[in-house]
């Protein structure tokens, strides 16, 4: 029997939040200035993300709300999805800077959480949003500007 839309979704965010918690609990803060900027400019996109798009809009599951609004305002001018920039940007810097393999495999299992949730959205608001999303797929990137 497949898993229907929002059951995968819920399970994505749970493996997504087990790992984030994982990090948050289990970790020390960094102290490295270059990993430190990393973090930072990961949160301050991340958070201009989430006001650019308006905070009732956000969701944490991949579906579209049915009151969403297509933006390309503030970082969606340039990548697409930029809070889960931010969570790449901002766990990875703790990664580099507390590496152990089970902060390595914790972090590719939200990466990977991460592009799941990426790819069903993308399709969502395709369908949502028709020939309006795809223009934007066009000049936009996925995660990096310039680069993916």
């Amino acid at each position: 029997m497949p898993i229907n839309l929002s059951k995968k979704s819920l399970i994505l965010v749970v493996i997504q939040f087990s790992c984030l918690a994982y990090f948050v609990f289990f970790e020390h803060f960094i102290t490295n200035g270059f990993l430190l900027i990393i973090q930072i400019i990961g949160s301050v996109v991340a958070l201009w993300g989430i006001f650019a798009i308006k905070i009732g809009n956000f969701n944490i599951q991949p579906e579209i709300k049915a009151s969403a609004v297509f933006v390309d305002k503030g970082p969606y001018r340039w990548i697409r999805n930029p809070m889960y920039f931010g969570l790449i940007s901002f766990f990875g810097a703790v990664v580099i800077y507390n590496f152990t393999w089970i902060n390595f495999i914790i972090y590719l299992l939200l990466c990977t959480v991460l592009f799941m949730k990426i790819n069903i959205e993308e399709k969502l608001l395709a369908q949502r949003f028709g020939s309006v999303y795809k223009i934007y797929l066009k000049r936009t990137y996925r995660l990096i500007p310039f680069v993916y």
